[in-house]
C-alpha cells in the first residue's frame, strides 16, 4: 500500500510539472510555509442544513479527466467538468488570483463554465466534511467540502445542489451533485458556473488549475 508521506509527494510533483513558475503555490503544498487565506474564508459561508438529492449516475461517454496518484485504480484528483473556465463577463473574470471589489481581494478559487443542472465531480477523494450555503441567507446556493486524509488537501465546489451528505467517502471524479442556477443572485449577466477552492493542511489557499492535472482539450466536432 502506498504511504501516505509517497502520496503527498506525488501529488507534490504533479503540482510542479504542472506549474514550474509557481514556486509560492509549489512551497505552500510541499513545505506548508506560504501565507494566505483558509479555505472558505468567502463571507456568509456558513454550515447549514440542505437538501441531499439522490446520487446521480453518470451520463454516458461523460469520462471525467483525472489521476491515479497511488496507483490503485481510483482517481485521487479530478476536474469537476471540463467545459472550460469562465471568462470576462459583468461581473469580472473567473481566474485564480482575478480582482474582486475594485482590486482590495483576490479570487481565491477558479470558476469552471457550468451549465445549470450539468453533473458537478468530486475534484479530490476522501471524506466529504461539509455541506452548507455559499451565502448567509441564501439556502438555495450551496457548497460541498471535500478532506483528504491522505493527501491532505481540503477543496470545496461552489454553487452544487449536493447528492452526498457529509460523512460519506467519495472518489475524484464521481458526481456529488448538480450546478445551480446563478441568475437570481447576479442577474446583469454572470456566466453560470461552479467555484472551485482547494487548500493544504495549513489552510494555505491553492491554485486549482495547479493541483489537478492537465486541463483536458476538448476535440473539434
Amino acid at each position: 500500500m502506498t504511504s501516505p508521506g509517497t502520496l503527498i509527494g506525488r501529488a507534490a510533483h504533479l503540482v510542479a510539472t504542472r506549474a514550474l513558475s509557481r514556486v509560492a503555490v509549489i512551497a505552500a503544498i510541499v513545505l506548508g510555509l506560504a501565507g494566505g487565506s483558509a479555505l472558505g474564508g468567502r463571507a456568509g459561508a456558513v454550515t447549514a442544513p440542505v437538501a441531499i438529492s439522490q446520487p446521480s449516475a453518470a451520463p454516458a461517454g461523460d469520462t471525467p479527466a483525472g489521476v491515479d496518484l497511488d496507483e490503485d485504480g481510483r482517481y485521487d484528483l479530478a476536474w469537476p467538468l471540463t467545459l472550460g473556465q469562465r471568462g470576462e463577463d459583468a461581473y469580472g473574470s473567473g481566474a485564480f488570483g482575478a480582482s474582486r471589489d475594485g482590486g482590495r481581494r483576490r479570487h481565491n478559487g477558479l470558476d469552471l463554465v457550468a451549465p445549470v443542472g450539468a453533473p458537478i465531480r468530486a475534484p479530490i477523494s476522501g471524506i466529504v466534511t461539509r455541506v452548507g450555503q455559499a451565502y448567509s441567507g441564501e439556502p438555495e446556493l450551496q457548497f460541498v467540502e471535500i478532506t483528504s486524509p491522505t493527501t491532505r488537501y481540503s477543496a470545496r465546489v461552489f454553487y452544487v445542489g449536493p447528492s452526498r451528505a457529509p460523512g460519506a467517502q467519495v472518489t475524484a471524479g464521481e458526481i456529488i451533485g448538480r450546478a445551480q442556477d446563478l441568475g437570481r443572485r447576479y442577474a446583469s449577466g454572470m456566466t453560470n458556473h461552479v467555484h472551485v477552492e482547494f487548500a493544504d493542511h495549513r489552510g494555505a489557499v491553492l491554485d486549482p488549475s495547479a493541483v489537478l492535472p492537465a486541463f483536458p482539450r476538448r476535440s473539434k466536432a
